[in-house]
């Protein structure tokens, strides 16, 4: 609420929270005539609450973030001012620090001009730090709300959007304190893991991503779920910790 950038409306999407939790969004919401919150009776998965906020939203660029992460107070004016100014790109993501707890426990950079080659491995784009044009989702389409795509909504709609012609960029400057910890790798279970190898192995096509090394990692998601997760979270982390 204390952005450099003044002129926003934030939309609060509630997902089926309790009641405690919904009265505490309720009594956000008196605080500023900018938040609007939407509630849904139950929990339908994050890709759903994206596209109500989507078709709620008044805004020309949409910006997102997660509930428990820190938007840096010149988020949106950096981002909105990079929109203004290159009119060849379609959405802007930035790079974000890494917390658990309070802790800054690393920095999360990502390839600046995003090629096909850079989703092979994992969305080159952090996806709460993304700010959209609302055209995007007016041309291409809301985010896939299916089975397949739970948990990976935002890597569906990039390669969708990149197999069609939308491009977009990674600041350098950090603008997001993005929360990654321990327990949340929990969520990401086999299951998981195999859908994502199967969205993998019907999205890499229309990419032009083929061949021997395509094939390849359109099965790594088995093999990071094979790894312990204790394991997997070190890997992760020393990986980060390397940019601070």
């Amino acid at each position: 609420m204390n952005q450099s950038f003044e002129n926003f409306e934030f939309l609060i999407y509630d997902d089926g929270s309790d009641e405690e939790c919904r009265k505490a969004i309720q009594e956000i919401g008196k605080q500023d005539a900018r938040i609007h919150i939407l509630r849904g009776e139950e929990n339908r998965g994050i890709a759903y609450g994206l596209n109500q906020c989507i078709l709620r939203a008044k805004g020309q660029y949409l910006a997102r973030m997660d509930g428990d992460d820190l938007s840096l107070l010149r988020r949106l004016e950096v981002q909105a001012a990079f929109l203004d100014a290159n009119p060849a790109y379609d959405y802007v993501g930035a790079a974000a620090a890494l917390l658990e707890g309070e802790e800054l426990w690393g920095i999360r950079q990502m390839a600046v001009v995003p090629q096909k080659e850079d989703f092979l491995s994992f969305s080159p784009y952090i996806h709460p730090s993304v700010m959209f044009r609302r055209e995007v989702f007016e041309k291409y389409g809301l985010y896939d709300t299916s089975d397949l795509c739970r948990r990976c909504e935002d890597y569906e709609l990039f390669m969708r959007l990149h197999s069609r012609g939308s491009y977009g960029y990674n600041l350098k400057e950090i603008l997001l304190h993005y929360r990654e910890e321990k327990e949340s790798y929990k969520k990401r279970t086999f299951i998981s893991r195999r859908k994502e190898a199967r969205l993998r192995r019907q999205k890499f096509p229309a990419l032009g991503l083929t061949g021997l090394r395509a094939e390849c990692y359109k099965y790594k998601p088995y093999g990071t779920a094979v790894i312990p997760k204790s394991i997997y979270w070190q890997l992760k982390r020393g990986k980060a910790s390397a940019f601070l």
